[in-house]
């Protein structure tokens, strides 16, 4: 037996709503520039909360009987645990939450629960879970429908019956429990699971029937090698076009600036203050074009441009117009051009896109400046006094409380129709997909539109959420067909060290245990389909160089041999995973950054100083890149635990007895011997067949391939 809630009252659209207030206290001393509200109901959008007379925080909103889940986002940044965190306020961030819960990072979320609620008691078989309507269950990926069963107790074996008899394998394991798979031919529409466990007990699951439209994978990203382009610091291909940089800074429109104006400096030349957003370099698509023979060498056949789209600062995020290429990369031509030269090359390309905020320079808000309430577009924006000066952040809502990036409401119709234009212009122009800067602070009927209308005419655009935690509820087939996985590649959001990266730098903490233990844990909560089209990382524009991570030094220091070794580790782990491997330009070269607070540690985006670009690592990332584009099995979206013991981490790709791939690795210092699955494996570099057991070198990896 499980105990489920069932909402009294829940009878369609005779469901009642109750007005529920939500408020935030601050603790004494904290200075709070922006709360809002994310939960269970509004699929973890952003919600908005208001400052009141008495410095607290609150939204009333409509909601049906049941249990929420939510927490708050202040300054922005998540509290890890809305129950008891230090930074947010102590003993509990919301004084109103009735309980809290495993948010599945490390923290907990709010609880409360809303109207009155009785008790039902549902039979069922516990401690197994499949539902068809849930993608996590049931998705489609390489033209197969992915099956899935999660088992809590261990299972003696599990068979999926439909025209005939389907055996089902074990693909997860986690301390919670396994998860069971089977791939099936196109056009099932219905099947039972039938499952013996330890004791010899059969249990007969369905019959269920496959849903009309399932969620299904944009296969063309399996097994793309991906680059991560951040313009102005990539290189200089045009100097001609560099002043022009200059010409609407922020500088321009913001009325609280004060200190130096925005500058120009040579490529070489040591990072200012102005590092982050107004120090420009120079780098335009002029250069891309030149760098291309680059890419090629890489096996890249993946982009993600960072924004290159006209704006008041160097790193783009504060959009001034979303239909024209920023004068300082060149125009809509050459844009046009390059996008050419990819796809000759078979170089899919994705543009990142910033629906959340725009620029002070942007038309709209701009209009709002000159005309307050009578402005068409007043209600673009979450205006909260006027007149004001641009550049207050306290007159309207913005970006983590900035004056410099107001935030759009996403959740108002002609916002939508906009941003869903703008989109489509691009598309049509000749870009792949999107990726979506902020995505966890939409509005999710704007995202769930958004969506609609693009895959409507282009169904195999890749639409990829910037959302750095584990969170399956954007990947159920109607906002996002992955997210940034820095669950994947980091553990989360900062200050998380975990996943490949934390696996790479050792110690008797970063067990493989826990590595496998992390990575199952991801691909268990995400449908295969994601998994097939997966957006993986280690390293971006918004985190440390991973060398940096690795213990290689700062910007100008010489990293050691075993810092090196350690990068070369955590991208062969990275490049073996289902879907794309993406990595932030200048990792194949083992550039480094710094580490510490901002600004220090924004040094990552320093200039590319192509010259120094070490040949040993540059090496490195050219095989990784054959191997991922020759391996049959790194197109598979299937990942499945095999060992993870001590130093030694390994897992399998590809179908079971076709065409598999034994990928493992070891993070100690120390050669090891790794025991092998049944049968015959060739190494993919050296090509020596091995059976029994292979030794892995110290921080070494091997792709090993099943002989037939």
């Amino acid at each position: 037996m499980r105990r489920l809630l069932f909402w009294v009252g829940f009878l369609g659209a005779a469901l009642a709503q109750n007005k529920v207030t939500f408020t935030y206290d601050p603790p004494y001393g904290l200075e709070v520039r922006s709360v809002s509200l994310r939960g269970s109901f509004n699929g973890w959008a952003e919600q908005p909360m208001q400052k009141t007379p008495e410095g607290t925080w609150q939204v009333t909103l409509e909601l049906p009987p049941g249990k929420v889940v939510y927490k708050f986002f202040i300054n922005g940044q998540w509290p890890r645990d809305m129950c008891e965190d230090a930074t947010f306020g102590t003993p509990q961030v919301d004084l109103e939450a009735q309980a809290c819960e495993d948010d599945g990072q490390g923290g907990r979320n709010a609880v409360r629960v809303v109207g009155q609620v009785a008790e039902l008691h549902l039979p069922e078989n516990p401690g197994l879970e499949h539902d068809p309507t849930n993608p996590r269950f049931l998705s489609i990926a390489a033209q197969r429908l992915s099956l899935r069963l999660w088992a809590e107790r261990p299972l003696r074996r599990a068979t999926l019956w439909a025209e005939r008899p389907y055996p089902m394998h074990p693909q997860l394991s986690t301390p919670q429990g396994t998860m069971w798979r089977a791939a099936l031919p196109l056009g099932l529409r219905q099947y039972r699971i039938a499952v013996v466990d330890e004791g010899g007990r059969e249990v007969v699951l369905g019959p269920y029937q496959v849903p009309q439209n399932p969620f299904r994978a944009v296969d063309w990203v399996a097994g793309r090698v991906g680059y991560q382009i951040f313009p102005e610091r990539f290189h200089n291909g045009d100097p001609k076009n560099d002043l022009l940089a200059l010409r609407n800074t922020q500088a321009r429109f913001d009325r609280t600036w004060s200190g130096r104006l925005p500058y120009l400096s040579g490529w070489s030349d040591p990072p200012g203050e102005y590092h982050c957003c107004h120090q420009y370099f120079g780098g335009d698509l002029a250069g891309v074009l030149a760098r291309l023979p680059h890419l090629t060498s890489l096996g890249v056949n993946l982009v993600y441009f960072n924004p290159l789209f006209e704006a008041g600062s160097a790193h783009g995020y504060d959009t001034h117009d979303y239909l024209r290429v920023s004068p300082k990369f060149g125009d809509n031509a050459l844009l046009k051009r390059v996008l050419s030269e990819f796809r000759r090359r078979d170089i899919r390309v994705l543009f990142d896109f910033v629906p959340n905020h725009t620029g002070l320079g942007h038309w709209a808000f701009q209009d709002v400046v000159r005309r307050g309430p009578a402005s068409p577009y007043w209600n673009w924006y979450y205006i909260r006094r006027w007149p004001f000066t641009p550049g207050d952040g306290r007159a309207y809502e913005g970006w983590a409380g900035l004056g410099s990036l107001p935030k759009l409401n996403t959740a108002h119709p002609a916002v939508q129709d906009y941003l869903i234009r703008v989109s489509e212009f691009w598309l049509a122009f000749g870009f792949d997909g999107i990726r979506v800067d902020v995505a966890g602070e939409l509005d999710s009927g704007f995202v769930q539109r958004w969506r609609a209308r693009l895959k409507a005419k282009w169904p195999d655009a890749y639409l990829v959420g910037e959302v750095w935690d584990l969170r399956p509820e954007y990947l159920r087939g109607d906002q996002f067909d992955s997210l940034m996985n820095y669950s994947l590649g980091r553990g989360g959001s900062p200050p998380a060290m975990g996943g490949i990266l934390g696996y790479a730098r050792g110690g008797p903490l970063q067990s493989g245990r826990r590595a496998l233990s992390e990575l199952s844990r991801v691909y268990a909560a995400y449908p295969e389909a994601v998994a097939a089209m997966g957006f993986n990382l280690i390293g971006s524009h918004d985190t440390p160089r991973v060398l940096t991570d690795l213990g290689g030094g700062g910007l100008r220091e010489t990293p050691s041999a075993e810092a090196l070794a350690r990068l070369k580790l955590a991208s062969a782990v990275l490049y073996a995973l289902p879907g794309a491997s993406f990595i932030f330009q200048g990792e194949e070269c083992g550039f480094t950054g710094e580490r510490g607070e901002w600004p220090v540690n924004e040094l990552y985006r320093y200039p590319l100083q192509w010259e120094r670009c070490r040949a040993d690592v540059l090496q490195h990332y050219r095989l990784l890149g054959r191997l991922k584009v020759g391996l049959q099995a790194f197109r598979s979206p299937l990942f499945r635990s095999y060992l993870g013991e001590g130093p030694l981490l390994a897992f399998l790709r590809g179908e079971p007895g076709v065409g598999e791939v034994l990928a493992a690795f070891n993070n100690a210092s120390a050669s090891l011997r790794l025991p092998l699955p049944p049968g015959r494996w060739r190494d993919a570099v050296e090509g020596r067949v091995y059976q029994g057991q292979v030794a892995l070198a110290g921080m070494g990896w091997r792709y090993l391939e099943r002989v037939p």
